[in-house]
């Protein structure tokens, strides 16, 4: 255990000091504290004195002075020895406890300050938990475990909602952002898939064009929300020459592979949500299609050293990043 009579500066407090025999205010210095323990610890003021490297007059003058405000006598004091008074016993087990509440509240600020303890608020959308994010995410508790991560699966305006106000710390989420007040930070890239029904004609080809897709009802997410989505997929679609047709919309991207499922139409999605099995639902990569960034976002004005500390290592994680 490591020594409190050597680790404490002194600091002016207030405390509370709870016993059996003693319940008051009072304030007082940690170095009343500091010394009461060193001398309780030793019962020898010489000894003490020489452990806190300090004269033995001045210590038993603070001593005094702690049993002159507490109105209590903690040490009984012989020519030939120095010994604790039932209070000055009972007062030791508070004094103790209060100093290492003190050091564990100095180490945790000190952590904290580095970002070391704490939380981080994330908020992603359920299309993006890939490998690469799981990587990210398992890296980071690795490297500061006293650090809580908690993670919420949201919609896109909900992830913005969340960073603008302050209730989620970083987001990861694809699309175009409308504000200044965020900062973006692409994190990987993936390729497109169209999401087929087991028995579609164009199941057993390898690849897919988006031409093969003109007379197909696509399913898609709604407009509003789509952060821009909706507007690469008709433009992939014009690319082809033809206009898509919407049989069906899903809030969510993995609601929209369930309605693939279920057969009402076909869509283009991001190459990560491969990762939902569906029994009636088969991927495809589609030929010729760009790739589609991946983002970290956070607000500009969010200082905390935890966010400095995610970035700092999703920025060396994204050296490396494969396309999906």
């Amino acid at each position: 255990m490591r020594s409190l009579t050597k680790i404490y500066r002194p600091r002016r407090v207030i405390f509370l000091i709870l016993g059996p025999a003693l319940c008051l205010n009072m304030q007082m210095e940690l170095r009343h504290l500091r010394y009461f323990v060193a001398v309780a610890e030793l019962l020898n003021f010489r000894r003490a004195a020489e452990k806190l490297h300090i004269a033995q007059s001045p210590l038993s003058h603070q001593v005094r002075q702690l049993e002159d405000e507490l109105e209590v006598q903690l040490f009984a004091r012989t020519k030939r020895r120095v010994y604790l008074t039932h209070a000055g016993t009972i007062f030791y087990e508070d004094a103790r406890a209060i100093l290492e509440k003190s050091l564990a509240a100095q180490e945790r600020a000190r952590r904290g300050a580095q970002g070391e303890e704490g939380s981080l608020t994330v908020g992603y959308l359920t299309s993006m938990a890939s490998s690469h994010f799981s990587r990210i995410i398992k890296t980071f508790q690795q490297h500061f475990p006293r650090v809580r991560l908690v993670l919420n699966d949201l919609v896109p305006d909900a992830i913005l909602k969340g960073l603008l106000d302050g209730t989620v710390d970083v987001g990861f989420m694809r699309g175009v952002l409308e504000t200044e007040d965020l900062a973006v930070l692409q994190v990987w890239q993936e390729h497109l898939v169209v999401a087929l029904p087991t028995s579609h004609r164009l199941a057993h080809k390898r690849q897919v064009r988006v031409g093969d897709l003109r007379k197909e009802s696509f399913i898609m997410v709604p407009d509003k929300g789509a952060m821009g989505w909706n507007d690469l997929i008709r433009e992939l679609c014009r690319s082809g020459g033809f206009t898509p047709t919407v049989a069906a919309e899903a809030n969510q991207m993995q609601a929209v592979s369930w309605l693939v499922h279920v057969g009402l139409g076909i869509a283009i999605i991001p190459a990560s949500l491969q990762g939902l099995r569906r029994r009636h639902v088969i991927y495809r990569r589609l030929f010729g299609s760009t790739t589609v960034p991946g983002m970290m976002v956070w607000h500009k004005d969010n200082d905390s050293p935890i966010l400095q500390r995610f970035h700092e290592l999703v920025v060396e994680a994204t050296k490396t990043a494969p396309v999906g």
